[in-house]
């Protein structure tokens, strides 16, 4: 009976402070553009939930 050992190997990734911050910035300004650009969609439900969440947000739709 032949016995292998593997080596497990791990990689870690190191992200610094600066292109984290990036990262987040961009998926908040993608959300964001997704929420409102939504509001016109002309599907009812889905304008009606993008523009009750505008109005919590009291960003100014009319």
């Amino acid at each position: 009976m032949n016995t292998h050992t593997q080596a497990q190997s791990t990689s870690t990734v190191k992200v610094s402070v600066s292109e984290l911050g990036k990262a987040r910035l961009m998926a908040v300004i993608f959300a964001g553009a997704m929420l409102f650009t939504v509001g016109f969609a002309q599907s009812s439900p889905v304008h009606n939930a993008a523009h009750d969440t505008r109005h919590v947000q009291v960003f100014p739709c009319h």
